[in-house]
């Protein structure tokens, strides 16, 4: 035997280990994902119900939020019509001096003709 016999025998030793180590990881390999299958589908089993209650709680904050936005929407334009009215009467109880003699002058006016109309009737 000359040395490439047994260079090549010692190469075949080398692959049938490294063939055998091979089948040893890839058979490692399965079982792990195997077992990462079932960890997976319990965690989905055991989630489902926790997603759905999500889900739920969600729609049930989404219409709870949209009821609460209507009702300050509501609030706020009860509170604007109520602004707009004060500011009326204020706008109104603030008139220029000017004004309020022109509207008394008027007022007298009115009065004296009713008087003195009351006072003809009376003299006929």
């Amino acid at each position: 035997m000359d040395l490439i016999d047994i260079l090549l025998i010692l190469l075949i030793i080398i692959f049938s280990a490294l063939g055998v180590y091979l089948i040893i990881v890839v058979k490692k390999l399965s079982i792990t994902l195997d077992k990462f299958d079932k960890d997976l589908s319990e965690f989905k089993r055991e989630t489902s119900p926790f997603v759905k209650d999500v889900g739920e709680i969600t729609k049930s904050v989404s219409a709870i939020s949209k009821i609460v936005e209507d009702q300050i929407e509501y609030v706020n334009e009860k509170v604007e019509w109520v602004k707009s009215k004060i500011n009326a009467k204020t706008d109104s109880s603030k008139k220029l001096p000017q004004d309020n003699a022109q509207n008394l002058v008027t007022n007298l006016k009115a009065v004296s003709k009713g008087v003195s109309t009351f006072v003809k009737e009376i003299k006929k």
